[in-house]
């Protein structure tokens, strides 16, 4: 979502469970639960509502890990000890009954991320005391520890938001990916020093590097395919996962939920990461917001948003009918009827039928990315999302466009392995997809230059890579700069005079250029008279 001043911050509203068959649909999940003494197949969850029954069972486990490479204040308070995480994996599992998770423990496990004994405020001021009582006793929708599938499944991390800092608000969506054949594996959101999360790049970065973390951890596990990755991004964990995007070019899918960042968001960020790069933005993208912070297409026609600049892959604007940022998370499906200061007012609608769309159109999604599936997409496009006759459709704007050239990455890994010869057709057929824009940083390829000539010793390549960046930096006085120092070490001094002095042309003021020309064409001084 847009992270705004409070006035213009609306978080989550929840309504009322209907009275009737909802309340009987209710009871009689708790009583098939303590009937069974705590036994059933995963997917008879009362939270789940309306939400299709995949072939797997949802397994769960609680990875405790850490990170030694960065530190965190220790809970005793003695110094720093490595920085904690607590990896959340669902999983699918087989069919067979086990013992199914109560919504308590996901509770528990709140509790205990943050080494806290104080609830989660949506569950504190959301009910009353005997109604949390009863819900925390009711049935999720995984079996803990349960035996993995057969198989290797895709991987999606999860990016926890601000303000839902916990995995608790996204469990429904991720049970739900679980039973229909994905491992959704994410941790809690913890600041970089302490538990509170600012809003800045060092805070952000942080999530990105414990997102990546997950994605390490659960890249491990035998049930786990790694070469199939996507990710979600609720909130704050959307600009993370956009982050990650960028610079992990092996994602496949990636679906943000109520993010900021679709356009300028007020604090500058994901922006103003110094990692943030648009044109390494090529995975498939859905990006799921309330219908009022999209601008019309008028107005996006001047000022394009990122819908309108992403150039590669597939992507997909989905204007969600709400004005509220939890409707988007596991709150929507608990039946939350009190107003919570903070979060969200009064509900004035039952928030579940928006919520179990945006869980279907998530399924469809990653379906056509990471499982070759894309009939069901296709299908939601076309009906607007909509399964519900008479609801409120999820309006859908759709840009299919090609994959792209090779990523930046990949072209320099090219260059490395298999040398100029190889990799310069496929440079140059990078950037006429680019339209004439360089498809390698300037930087890059100098410093790769660099590494050829004095380190890796290969000094013929470094010259034909020196001479890339100048063909595909035409306008760079730099570029030249540095094919006319590499001309002159080599001795090439008439290749070097002519490079200095297109360097000059220019940027006329360039001192290094004047100084090299000066080094080469010595100006000869007149004899002096007698």
């Amino acid at each position: 979502m847009d992270f705004a001043p409070s006035s213009a911050y609306d978080p989550v509203g929840i309504a009322p469970l209907e009275e009737g068959m909802k309340r009987v649909k209710f009871l009689c999940g708790l009583l098939a639960f303590l009937a069974t003494g705590a036994f059933a197949v995963a997917g008879d969850s009362v939270f789940w509502g309306g939400l299709p029954a995949g072939p797997f069972t949802a397994g769960f486990k609680l990875i405790e890990t850490s990170d030694p490479s960065r530190s965190f204040p220790s809970p005793a308070g003695e110094g720093l000890s490595p920085r904690p995480l607590r990896v959340y994996v669902w999983y699918p599992a087989s069919r067979a009954a086990g013992e199914t998770m109560r919504f308590d423990d996901y509770v528990k496990m709140a509790l205990a991320d943050f080494r806290t004994s104080l609830l989660p405020v949506p569950l504190a001021r959301g009910f009353k005391a005997a109604e949390l009582e009863e819900l925390r006793r009711q049935p999720a929708g995984a079996v803990r520890e349960a035996a993995p599938a057969s198989g290797r499944f895709p991987l999606i991390v999860f990016g926890q938001g601000l303000f839902f800092e916990s995995p608790l608000s996204n469990f429904v969506l991720c049970e739900l990916l679980a039973a229909h054949g994905y491992v959704v594996a994410t941790c809690p959101l913890l600041g970089t020093r302490y538990r509170l999360v600012n809003l800045n790049v060092e805070d952000i970065e942080t999530e990105t590097r414990d997102m990546e973390q997950v994605l390490a951890e659960a890249a491990g596990l035998p049930f786990v395919d790694p070469a199939r990755v996507g990710l979600v991004g609720y909130d704050l964990g959307g600009m993370a996962g956009l982050l990650m995007a960028m610079r992990h070019p092996e994602v496949a899918a990636f679906l943000s939920l109520d993010s900021g960042i679709l356009d300028k968001h007020y604090t500058g960020l994901p922006a103003t990461h110094p990692q943030y790069r648009e044109d390494r933005f090529r995975t498939a993208w859905m990006h799921m917001t309330q219908a009022r912070f999209i601008r019309s297409k008028a107005d996006r026609s001047k000022t394009p948003s990122l819908f309108e600049r992403k150039a590669f892959g597939p992507s997909y604007l989905v204007h969600v009918p709400t004005t509220v940022h939890g409707d988007f998370s596991s709150y929507a499906a608990l039946g939350i009827k009190a107003e919570v200061p903070g979060y969200w007012d009064a509900p004035a609608s039952d928030p579940k039928p928006v919520y179990e769309r945006i869980c279907r159109l998530s399924l469809a999604f990653f379906g056509s990315a990471l499982q070759n599936d894309g009939a069901g997409l296709k299908s939601l496009v076309a009906a607007g999302a909509d399964p519900a006759p008479g609801a409120a459709a999820l309006r859908i704007e759709a840009k299919e466009a090609s994959a792209g050239p090779p990523s930046e990455a990949e072209l320099v890994s090219l260059l490395i392995e298999k040398g100029i010869g190889e990799a310069r057709p496929v440079i140059e057929r990078a950037r006429a997809a680019l339209a004439g824009r360089p498809p390698i940083d300037e930087s890059v390829l100098n410093w790769l230059g660099l590494h050829f000539l004095y380190w890796w010793g290969r000094e013929g390549e470094a010259v034909a890579v020196f001479e890339l960046n100048a063909a595909i930096h035409p306008d760079s006085w730099s570029a030249y700069n540095d094919l006319g120092g590499v001309y002159e070490e080599l001795g090439r001094k008439d290749e070097a005079i002519k490079s200095y002095k297109r360097s000059l042309e220019i940027k006329p003021e360039n001192d290094r250029a004047k100084a090299g020309l000066e080094r080469l064409s010595p100006v000869k001084k007149e004899p002096a008279s007698t």
